[in-house]
């Protein structure tokens, strides 16, 4: 880019890249939140509420397996956003008395974001994916409505779809692949939640025994952490957009940093006025906190460095280019599908993908006599199928995050049952590009996805006993 010059590369990737990714006003908004999120999960550890919350959801949520599905369950009360950063700071204390490791939680945190918000109408998703949905139907001089493509998309979404189903199968299934077999063994044998060498997102070295607390230390932040309703009603003007219209013009990162900053105030009083914590202790454990986090915004920022360059030097545009000319109609999904993951795994961006792939995605379906449901959702399950398996993907690393994880153990240990499901929704879109019909495509990924599951479930079980043995 810079005529093979080291110095003004240098020159260009810091002030070309790097400063505008931090200056882009969603990126930074995503930082601040990170940054907010360390200071609420430090509080809700160092005044004793996250262990008030485990031993109060334990008596309930008694096992590893219920722990797994409370999780998976809880992360539907977050559609409207992706649900990686709340989940994961909410359910750890579970999962830790549980003995969960942290990289599966990751796993069901990560499984469980994307796939859900990006099928959700009232997420941060919808209003982009329509936006551009809107532009190419405007191009094309089309009449249909860009949100009703958006909700007949969402039964051709098989990766997002199967990607959720896949957890619970897992879950339910007990089926540990690979290094999550280990990881899991790990920590049911020896309590360990993470590796010996494991870097993780979060850290809690020198981290004291937190206190002593009743259930109220919990509730009453994340009480206040609801605040984020009254905030995505005021900045998406409910009085004028209604309910709905409120969840779509909303800010939703503004209105989850300002849940997650009044929980930290909530629960610093109530630790001060219950228990007579020190002001000042309260608030250094909250500054603490912030500073456990700052290899995140650094990490972030390299992550969206790396996937500007690809951008710029058009990764997708090529590698579209090359690949999208003189196919059979009935291969059009499963190759958009497969392009997509493959751009988004080299740029870390399901988002960006959407905006390389629905303006090409649309073209083709009208050309070659498509549903345009069909080819709009093999387009967003592929920027959901490449970002699950990227490690310079943001959600993947706020995934890491919210779990307190080693992100590259979080990659590594997720990639295995990312790939399990991309080949499935392959064979799904298969079947879908030849008969146009999601109720088939669907059929066919589930027939996949267990058939395979059940084989790996057996050859690991051999494997394993032959191991013990």
């Amino acid at each position: 880019m810079n005529e093979w010059n080291p110095v003004l590369g240098f020159t260009y990737t810091v002030n070309e890249i790097m400063v505008p990714s931090i200056a882009d006003p969603w990126n930074a908004s995503l930082i601040l939140l990170v940054v907010f999120t360390g200071g609420f999960i430090n509080v809700l550890r160092s005044t004793g509420a996250g262990k008030a919350f485990a031993e109060f959801a334990t008596k309930k949520v008694n096992t590893r397996q219920k722990g797994q599905n409370f999780v998976w369950g809880s992360a539907f009360l977050f559609s409207y956003t992706e649900p990686v950063l709340i989940l994961g700071t909410v359910t750890r204390p579970i999962t830790d008395k549980l003995k969960i490791s942290r990289v599966k939680l990751a796993y069901i945190v990560d499984s469980m974001g994307s796939p859900v918000a990006s099928m959700s109408p009232i997420s941060v998703y919808a209003p982009f994916i329509t936006g551009l949905i809107a532009t190419q139907l405007a191009a094309l001089s089309l009449s249909e409505n860009p949100w009703t493509l958006f909700i007949q998309m969402i039964p051709f979404h098989l990766y997002g779809i199967f990607a959720i189903v896949g957890v619970l199968l897992v879950i339910n299934m007990k089926i540990d692949i690979g290094p999550m077999y280990k990881a899991e063994q790990r920590a049911i044998k020896t309590g360990k939640l993470y590796g010996e060498h494991d870097k993780l997102m979060i850290n809690e070295t020198g981290n004291e025994e937190a206190a002593d607390a009743d259930i109220f230390s919990f509730l009453i932040p994340l009480a206040l952490f609801a605040g984020i309703f009254g905030v995505i009603f005021w900045t998406g003007d409910i009085g004028a957009n209604g309910l709905a219209g409120a969840f779509l013009n909303a800010d939703i990162i503004f209105a989850i940093t300002t849940g997650f900053f009044l929980g930290s105030v909530g629960g610093m009083l109530y630790a001060k006025l219950r228990y007579g914590q020190p002001l000042e202790e309260l608030l250094n454990g909250y500054v603490d906190g912030i500073m456990q986090v700052m290899i995140v915004p650094v990490i972030l920022v390299m992550a969206w460095s790396i996937g500007t360059v690809a951008t710029e030097m058009g990764l997708g545009d090529v590698i579209a280019h090359y690949a999208g000319s003189y196919l059979p109609a009935f291969l059009v999904p499963v190759i958009i599908f497969i392009l997509g993951g493959l751009i988004a795994f080299a740029s870390g961006s399901s988002w960006g993908v959407f905006s390389i792939m629905i303006p090409i995605a649309i073209p083709m379906g009208i050309a070659l006599d498509l549903e345009l449901a069909l080819v709009i959702g093999a387009a967003i399950s592929g920027g959901v199928f490449g970002d699950h398996c990227s490690p310079i993907s943001d959600t993947s690393i706020m995934s890491s995050t919210g779990s307190a994880a080693d992100h590259m153990e979080h990659i590594r240990t997720q990639l295995p049952y990312a790939m399990i499901i991309g080949l499935s929704a392959s064979a799904g879109f298969l079947m879908s590009g030849l008969t146009q019909s999601s109720i088939l495509g669907i059929i066919t990924t589930a027939a996949v996805l267990v058939a395979i599951l059940m084989f790996v479930k057996n050859r690991m079980k051999r494997r394993n006993l032959g191991m013990d043995e």
